[in-house]
């Protein structure tokens, strides 16, 4: 119910919509209630009509025009020409209900599917934003796919939701009208069929419950295959590569099966509550015909009365039914509905504080006593003090899980510190506004993501404004407008999903011409030339050269090309500083790390390293 109360909140934003969708409903049952005595009344005058024409008698009737309970004319009728017009009257205006309430059809049908699509767009914006604003720490410990799954799967279950809010309302509507209806037809009859629908009640709460038991189960199976398919297509290289297709097919297969047998639970109850439900009005309306019989015989209950008191039950049992299924199929869709809330409830980053904007001035880094856990029982960092200075280059090396990702992260606040703090220009980073704070900083990972779109929207990202004089001076500086020039289209070549289309090399030089339009203060570089050949890694340290001239820089490598222009070297060892010093100053420690990771990684470079000393 608090899913339930949480979903009908969405719909006040589009109150007057769904206003006039349900007075719209109101009109319609109003039709068929009204429709139900003037059908009525117009057997009772053909009874009597006929009952004159067959003992041959002059046809004087009269005709009290009433609708749920009121007067609204009295009319005589004389002789078989009278009685045709009448006939015919009734007929007009059976036929003007069934327009109006053809009219309210529509109106109903527009009004709230536009109502229903708009929630369903700000559901898809709110799960869109608040992707956008979860940390870094929760993509870590979350699959793709299933964080997909919510935006995908879980809202398409959510529009089902809405569609059945929406027919719960209007059938609600419908038998409230229906049941006033019959409380002024027979008010004995009415409460006797208002006790027999509480039990239907009762039996459609039950299969709700068994539905939505069911339900999570369900929903939590396709957010698995989802994420198993996400993950295999992104590395079908891999797959293809060591033949594990059919090791593959297998656990697919295996999920897939889950998802049928949760499904058929599901269906199992919703084919047995059709029938029930079937069977169960089939009884209603039995016992009803019996009780209506039963007074009428006895004297208490008119043609009239009979007439109208059937065709408003039947009227009344096809929203009553529908209700019934309508909570039951709505029990399993808020199963999604609650999972979507428990996405949007997830904790935020805040961008902007209420600090003031800052600006980097010198994009001096220290970091004084930091700790950092992922997960509270392995340190990651532990107790790691420095302070680089404006413009000095830093290498970070050492063994894998060493921490040296760790800590360039925190310098964004990719990730809080547990303990001791990161100061930018002698400022706590946790101070300051993430939005200012990361627009000034700008990383070229391992890894190179490149959008799907054209090599200028792809540099642009570092400065939405730029111009394109701009983006072709970030190019050149990373020696990447060459190659893009001789592309098919220049600039507007589409570079594929994640930058297919091009090089490892050119990716990299193109991520290199977005950080130096972005202009930041501060560098961060993951192994940016870990996985290039000679030649791309001598046009990429070359861009680098130039976007890391006047840049505090903190580089992540195990290239000695890169590593021995740097002005200082940490080596890490257990997320700790083992030892600190220039590449000449570490490898005069003939015990330290440095040099036994230099022995091991760098010997085939040591020619170069000879070479450079000279």
């Amino acid at each position: 119910m608090k899913i339930f109360f949480r979903l009908l909140t969405y719909f006040i934003k589009y109150k007057w919509r769904i206003a006039l969708g349900l007075f719209s409903v109101v009109i319609m049952s109003l039709s068929d209630a009204v429709s139900a005595f003037l059908i009525a009344q117009l057997f009772e005058v053909l009874q009597k009509i006929g009952d004159l024409v067959k003992a041959s008698k002059p046809i004087f009737v009269d005709v009290p025009i009433e609708v749920l309970g009121v007067l609204l004319k009295h009319l005589t009728i004389h002789g078989s020409g009278e009685s045709m017009q009448l006939i015919v009257t009734f007929a007009l205006v059976l036929i003007a209900i069934i327009f109006i309430k053809v009219v309210f059809v529509y109106v109903r049908e527009y009004v709230m599917s536009s109502a229903q699509q708009k929630i369903l767009m700000r559901f898809r914006v709110e799960l869109f934003d608040t992707v956008l604003l979860l940390p870094v720490r929760y993509f870590d410990q979350q699959k793709t796919g299933r964080i997909m799954s919510r935006i995908t799967n879980d809202v398409n279950n959510l529009e089902q939701s809405l569609f059945l809010i929406v027919e719960i309302a209007q059938n609600l509507i419908f038998t409230i009208v229906f049941a006033a209806a019959l409380f002024y037809s027979n008010w004995q009859l009415t409460i006797f069929t208002i006790v027999i629908f509480a039990v239907l009640g009762l039996i459609s709460r039950r299969f709700g419950d068994r539905i939505r038991s069911s339900s999570r189960d369900l929903t939590n199976t396709l957010a698995d295959i989802s994420a198993f398919l996400q993950e295999k297509i992104a590395s079908i290289r891999i797959v293809k590569s060591f033949t594990r297709e059919e090791h593959e097919r297998k656990i697919f297969r295996q999920k897939v099966d889950d998802n049928y047998h949760h499904s058929m639970k599901i269906v199992r109850v919703m084919a047995l509550l059709s029938p029930t439900n079937e069977l169960f009005n089939t009884l209603v309306a039995s016992l009803l015909v019996v009780f209506t019989g039963y007074l009428f015989l006895q004297g208490s209950m008119t043609i009239k009365t009979m007439i109208t008191f059937l065709i408003l039950i039947n009227s009344l049992s096809k929203p009553v039914k529908a209700l019934g299924e309508g909570i039951a199929r709505l029990q399993k869709n808020l199963v999604s509905a609650g999972l979507i809330f428990e996405m949007l409830d997830l904790e935020k980053e805040k961008l902007v504080s209420k600090q003031g904007k800052i600006t980097i001035e010198k994009g001096e880094v220290e970091f004084r006593n930091v700790s950092f856990s992922y997960s509270g029982d392995v340190q990651a960092l532990t107790n790691v003090s420095f302070r680089v200075q404006r413009g000095e280059k830093v290498a970070l090396v050492g063994p894998s899980g060493s921490g040296k990702t760790t800590l360039i992260n925190l310098i964004p606040r990719f990730y809080e510190v547990v303990d001791g703090g990161v100061y930018i220009d002698g400022r706590d980073v946790r101070e300051m506004n993430l939005i200012d704070l990361r627009s000034q900083i700008a990383i070229v990972p391992q890894e190179i993501v490149l959008f799907a779109g054209t090599v200028r929207d792809n540099i642009r990202y570092g400065r939405l404004e730029a111009s394109d004089d701009h983006v072709i001076e970030a190019a050149a500086m990373a020696n990447a407008h060459t190659f893009i020039e001789q592309l098919e289209h220049g600039y507007d070549t589409e570079v594929g999903e994640r930058g297919v289309q091009l090089s490892g090399g050119q990716r990299q030089r193109i991520a290199i011409a977005r950080a130096i339009l972005r202009n930041p203060k501060i560098l961060l570089l993951d192994e940016a030339t870990s996985a290039l050949d000679s030649e791309s890694e001598q046009m990429v340290q070359e861009a680098l050269d130039r976007l890391m001239e006047g840049r505090t820089s903190f580089i992540i490598a195990h290239r000695l090309s890169t590593i021995y222009r740097c002005d200082r070297i940490f080596v890490l060892d257990r997320g700790s500083i083992a030892e600190e010093g220039t590449h000449e100053e570490l490898l005069k420690n003939g015990t330290g790390l440095y040099k036994r990771l230099y022995s091991l990684q760098f010997a085939e470079e040591g020619k170069l390293d000879q070479g450079l000393s000279k």
